[in-house]
C-alpha cells in the first residue's frame, strides 16, 4: 500500500545569507507548487483508476489528495519559522520548523511500518488485466515531473537552509519510488500477468527506505531542540578558522547551536593586550566574516576579545587558597 508517498538528507546545508521575509517568500512558494502538483498527480491517478480498476491508482491518487493536510501544516511552520526575532523569541522562530519536522518525522516513520505490515500481511494480490501500455505511460509521466518537481524542491530548500523542503523533497522522491511500482505493475501486466508478489516487494521496500530517512530526521530534529552541538566537525572547522588568524593567540571558548538547521556559533578568543579597541573590532569582524564564509549554513557569529592569560588566569584564580 503506497498512499501518498511524496517529500535527500544531506550534513549541511548551503544556504544564502538571504533576508527572513525573502526566505519565507520563497519558502512558501516552493511548497505551494508542490501541493499544487501533488493534488494534479492524485486526481488523474483517481480518474485513471475509475477506468482501469488498478487498484494502486486508487490508493496513490487517494493518498497525494490526503497528504494536503500534513503538506498545510508545514506550509504554516515555514510561513511562522521565517518570522523574524521579537522580543518574545529572541532567536528568531526556525525551532517551530524543527518542531514541525519532528512530528511530521513520526507520522512518516509511523505511516511506514504501517504500509510495510500491510503489505505483508495482505500478501500478494493478483493485478487486474488491461491498460497495461497506458499504465506504463501515466507512470512514466508522473515520474517525469516528480523528477523536476523534487529537483526544484530539494535545490531551494538547500538555498535558503529549510529542512522542512528537503523534507518534502525526499518524500517526492519516494512518491517517483511509488510511481515506479505502478510502472512496474504496468510492464507485469504486458509481459507477465501471472506474477503477483513483485507488489508487495517492491513496496516493503520503499517503506523500509522511507522509515530510514525519516528515522534520521527525528534524530536531526531532537538534537536541536535539546541544543545538542550541531557536530564536532563544525566546531572542529571553527577553532581551525580562529587559529589560521595570526593575531588570535587562543581560543578560550566556543559554543555552537542550531536554529531550524542554521548554525550560531560564540566564540572568545585571546589577543596581544596591547593592542587598541580599534585593532580588536578588526580582528573580531574579519573572524566573524571568515567563518560565514568557511563555514556552512552559519546565521550569526558573537566574537568576545580578551586579553592573553585571562583563561589561565580564571582557571588558576582560586589555586592560592588550597
Amino acid at each position: 500500500m503506497m498512499s501518498g508517498l511524496h517529500g535527500e538528507h544531506v550534513s549541511g546545508i548551503s544556504s544564502e545569507r538571504i533576508p527572513e521575509e525573502e526566505r519565507g517568500r520563497l519558502a512558501s512558494r516552493t511548497m505551494r507548487l508542490s501541493m499544487g502538483v501533488t493534488v494534479l498527480i492524485g486526481i488523474i491517478e483517481l480518474a485513471f483508476w475509475f477506468f482501469s480498476t488498478n487498484i494502486l491508482f486508487m490508493i496513490e491518487g487517494a493518498g497525494n489528495l490526503a497528504w494536503l493536510v500534513p503538506d498545510l501544516i508545514m506550509l504554516y511552520s515555514i510561513h511562522v519559522g521565517c518570522s523574524k526575532a521579537d522580543w518574545k523569541m529572541n532567536f528568531g522562530y526556525r525551532r517551530v520548523e524543527t518542531i514541525a519536522l519532528l512530528f511530521f518525522g513520526l507520522g512518516i516513520s509511523l505511516f511506514s511500518l504501517y504500509i510495510i505490515y500491510d503489505a505483508l500481511a495482505a500478501g500478494p494480490e493478483q493485478l487486474p488485466g488491461g491498460y497495461g501500455p497506458a499504465t506504463i505511460l501515466l507512470s512514466a509521466g508522473i515520474i517525469v515531473i516528480l523528477a523536476l518537481l523534487t529537483r526544484h524542491i530539494w535545490n531551494m530548500g538547500n538555498r535558503i537552509g529549510s529542512r522542512l523542503l528537503m523534507l518534502d523533497s525526499m518524500v517526492v522522491r519516494l512518491d517517483m519510488a511509488s510511481a515506479a511500482i505502478l510502472l512496474l505493475s504496468g510492464v507485469f501486466l504486458v509481459f507477465m500477468p501471472s506474477v503477483m508478489w513483485i507488489q508487495t516487494v517492491l513496496t516493503v521496500l520503499v517503506g523500509l527506505s522511507l522509515l530510514v530517512y525519516s528515522g534520521n530526521e527525528i534524530s536531526v530534529a531532537a538534537k536541536e531542540l535539546i541544543d545538542a552541538s550541531p557536530s564536532l566537525h563544525v566546531m572542529n572547522l571553527v577553532e581551525r578558522v580562529a587559529e589560521e588568524t595570526p593575531e588570535i593567540l587562543f581560543v578560550s571558548e566556543l559554543r555552537t547551536r542550531s536554529f531550524g538547521g542554521a548554525i550560531a556559533v560564540e566564540i572568545t578568543i585571546e589577543i596581544d593586550p596591547g593592542m587598541t579597541i580599534r585593532d580588536a573590532y578588526q580582528i573580531t569582524t574579519g573572524l566573524e566574516e571568515r567563518i560565514r564564509q568557511q563555514v556552512e549554513n552559519v546565521i550569526s557569529v558573537r566574537a568576545r576579545v580578551t586579553p592573553a592569560g585571562t583563561y589561565v588566569a580564571e582557571e588558576t584564580a582560586g589555586w592560592d587558597l588550597i
